[in-house]
């Protein structure tokens, strides 16, 4: 999906994309975990090795582990309790489970360094107007991060 964005030539046309997907709860839970001030990462983004196989023969994939990110984020309930070790281990089979692609989007969504050409927290924001305050990545549920 990411790379079908960076393809978009036109500011119109990158909008018009971001329009088609505003209903993906998930699509939507990656950008806010990118772009959403309000989010802090509890880790940093440890050393991994990415699954080298094809898209779609990996053993997961970004919209199966993003439900699963709020383990990472700061203040969640989900994450206390853990040790850092332990969400250090749990964050390297997460990256090591999917794609490369896959797991260079989820690590920028972590360093809050989305590398998609012309997906700036601008654009993000045009089209989501409210992301920063109501979508949280779970199981095909909508509710508040915090």
């Amino acid at each position: 999906m990411f790379e079908e964005f960076e393809k978009l030539k036109s500011r119109k046309a990158k909008l018009e994309f971001l329009q088609q997907h505003k209903n993906m709860d998930l699509f939507k839970a990656v950008l806010q975990g990118a772009f959403d001030p309000n989010i802090k990462w509890k880790i940093p983004v440890p050393d991994y090795t990415p699954d080298d196989a094809p898209i779609g023969l990996n053993p997961s994939n970004l919209f199966q582990e993003i439900p699963k990110c709020t383990i990472f984020a700061e203040g969640h309930h989900k994450g206390a309790g853990v040790s850092n070790g332990r969400l250090e281990q749990i964050l390297i089979q997460v990256l090591e489970s999917m794609c490369k692609q896959e797991s260079l989007i989820y690590e920028g969504m972590l360093k809050k360094k989305l590398k998609v050409k012309g997906l700036t927290e601008k654009i993000v924001l045009e089209v989501f107007p409210d992301l920063y305050r109501n979508v949280e990545p779970e199981e095909s549920k909508t509710k508040a991060w915090r």
